[in-house]
């Protein structure tokens, strides 16, 4: 054993810093004002830097590990040594602590932002909907006001002829479970929406219905909209195993997009319907996917193991139910052709249809919240104020072309026919135009929960859908085959009267 230490001799105090000066980055706090100062061993100059780098000297590192002191130097210096490592060492201590405290602030503090961006991004959705929103302005806007004795005046004129239309419609059991959750026609439109995720979510689990994948997989739903023979952009391969998918676009992309002539084309995941998924990607060139690979690679991966989170909307609990069953699919589809020139020269009407007959039709072209009804007037919201108020300007010059080529009555036929075939009470059909084609028109997708943004017509829309249930406007029927199956032969409601 080693002898005892002799007892640490007292350091001299540290001479007072000099008035006025800041301490840099090589003063230590207890370092005294620049300028030799003797030792007490009878050495030479003292500095805080030379005696640390002399308590290195003094010490040496054992096989075991363990510090030991150079028996040829001083008592006095081998404590010096000693206690500087043990001072040095806590410094470090203290900085992985304090740094795990912040890593874990930062993440806890991240996690607590997210979910208050997504609680107030989904309040602002949920008012954006109710009467207290829509309303609430007329009281203060006086074009406000107009657009909204407009949209009352339409819900009263089409009335009648929904209820007529339902007449002749016959829904499938699937989606006639609603009605039961049904209780008043002042029922909100996310409200009724949620009574259906809560129906097809028990069908789901009690009876492993999956007819809901007509619009939540959308290689599903493209196999419908070709069965059917509805035109939309050319689908030109469906992968379900992702090794082969990889395989195909990184070593023959040009086999699998044989005839293709136009570009982007778009990689769609079949699984990802929601938008905020981002499930879909172009693909701008041949030399655009091979430059690019790894990135796509990267992004087939990850959208693969990824799930359907549709965090936005109230009834995300029950359509997420829905969505964790899917078998992960991938798809690329084909551009849709768009004229070229200066203008508006296309558009994506978002169409919905209640009880067979086409209501209305949005979209975010020229501006964010069109409408366009079957009366023939648009409503356009060119501004923040008036996107914010609802105060419409009807019948921009920038959407005339859509009125004068007679697009919109072949847009209420196609969904309307897609409606029938679905055979359900209420269905969004989205459905692309091009300028100078009003023959031209192709089917996007449908929405089974939309969330599209329908101004003063909310109440309206929603209203006309609760009272087909409330009134019992309709015939059911049940079909032995799931919905995406179904054709016009195999739904009565192309049966002539």
């Amino acid at each position: 054993p080693h002898p005892p230490h002799p007892p640490h001799p007292p350091h001299p105090p540290h001479p007072p810093h000099r008035a006025g000066r800041k301490l840099g980055r090589g003063t230590p706090p207890s370092a005294p004002a620049p300028g030799p100062v003797p030792s007490t061993d009878g050495g030479g100059p003292w500095h805080w830097r030379t005696r640390m780098r002399s308590s290195v000297d003094l010490k040496r590192r054992k096989p075991g590990g363990a510090v030991d002191a150079d028996p040829n130097a001083p008592a006095q210096d081998v404590n010096r040594a000693l206690g500087d490592r043990k001072y040095r060492a806590r410094p470090g201590r203290v900085a992985y602590l304090v740094f795990a405290v912040t890593v874990l602030a930062v993440l806890g503090t991240t996690g607590l932002l997210e979910s208050g961006r997504r609680l107030v991004i989904r309040r602002i959705r949920i008012l954006g909907q109710s009467t207290v929103w829509t309303e609430g302005w007329t009281m203060i806007d006086p074009v406000s006001r107009q657009t909204w004795e407009r949209a009352k005046a339409y819900y009263e004129a089409e009335l009648p002829k929904i209820r007529e239309s339902a007449a002749n419609f016959s829904v499938h059991s699937y989606f006639a479970t609603v009605a039961k959750h049904v209780n008043t026609a002042q029922v909100g439109w996310y409200e009724i929406i949620g009574f259906r995720a809560l129906e097809m979510a028990r069908m789901l689990e009690e009876e492993g219905k999956d007819d809901y994948k007509v619009e939540k997989d959308k290689c599903v739903m493209m196999e419908f909209f070709q069965r059917n023979n509805f035109p939309l952009p050319p689908v030109f391969k469906v992968w379900r195993n992702k090794a082969a998918a990889i395989n195909d676009l990184e070593n023959s992309p040009e086999d699998v997009l044989s005839g293709n002539k136009e570009f982007p084309v778009f990689l769609k995941s079949c699984h990802l319907t929601q938008g905020s998924s981002k499930g879909t990607i172009p693909v701008k060139s041949m030399e655009d996917m091979r430059h690019r690979w790894a990135f796509f690679k990267r992004w087939i991966n990850l959208k693969w193991k990824y799930r359907s989170d549709d965090w936005e909307r109230p009834w995300a609990k029950d359509m997420n139910k829905l969505t964790d069953q899917l078998t992960p699919g991938l798809l690329v589809q084909g551009p849709f052709s768009m004229p070229k020139g200066p203008g508006l020269n296309f558009m994506e009407l978002k169409v919905e249809v209640l009880y067979g007959r086409a209501y209305l039709a949005v979209a975010n072209e020229p501006y964010k919240g069109t409408i366009l009804t079957r009366d023939g007037v648009i409503e356009a919201y060119p501004t923040l104020r008036s996107q914010i108020t609802n105060a419409a300007v009807l019948n921009p010059e920038i959407t005339r072309w859509v009125q004068d080529e007679g697009h919109l009555p072949k847009v209420w036929a196609m969904a309307e026919r897609a409606a029938k075939i679905i055979a359900v009470d209420e269905v969004r059909i989205d459905i692309f135009i091009r300028r100078g084609d009003p023959d031209g028109l192709a089917i996007n997708e449908n929405s089974l929960s939309s969330g599209m943004g329908y101004r003063m017509h909310f109440a309206f829309l929603a209203r006309v859908w609760a009272k087909g249930h409330l009134e019992k406007w309709y015939k059911t029927f049940d079909n032995q085959i799931p919905v995406y199956q179904q054709t016009e032969s195999t739904v009565p409601n192309f049966t002539k009267k």
